[in-house]
């Protein structure tokens, strides 16, 4: 009966554990600017974007840079969607069992020269 309950536990837990996001061919597109002001300055802000990796119950079945990964990705795929190409990220929240960042995107490309 035990060994019926540790693995209900377990295949529970797996379930319930979700895969780090990856990011898509729109949203690499998008750079990632932290702590640069004057690169979005002359830009159009389209909106706050926020991502979030990882639960209280599963955290420790993800790498802490997997998670931060995911998060980025995560909001990338969000900015890109609102047509952005740029992201501001603030200063991420602090974390213990997960990881939640949020900030600006920007529409910047008629403002850079590649």
């Amino acid at each position: 009966m035990k060994k019926r309950v540790i693995s209900s536990m377990f295949a529970l837990t797996t379930l319930l554990t979700g895969c780090v996001t990856f990011p898509t061919k729109e949203s690499e597109k998008v750079e990632v600017i932290w702590d640069e002001v004057k690169v979005v300055e002359n830009c159009q802000r389209l909106g706050i974007v926020f991502g979030s990796e990882g639960h209280f119950y599963d955290y420790w079945l993800h790498a802490d840079k997997d998670m931060v990964w995911g998060t980025l990705n995560q909001m990338r795929i969000k900015a890109a969607a609102l047509g952005a190409d740029t992201l501001y990220l603030y200063q991420s929240l602090d974390f213990s069992s997960s990881v939640t960042m949020f900030g600006n995107a920007y529409l910047c490309n008629t403002n850079r020269s590649k």
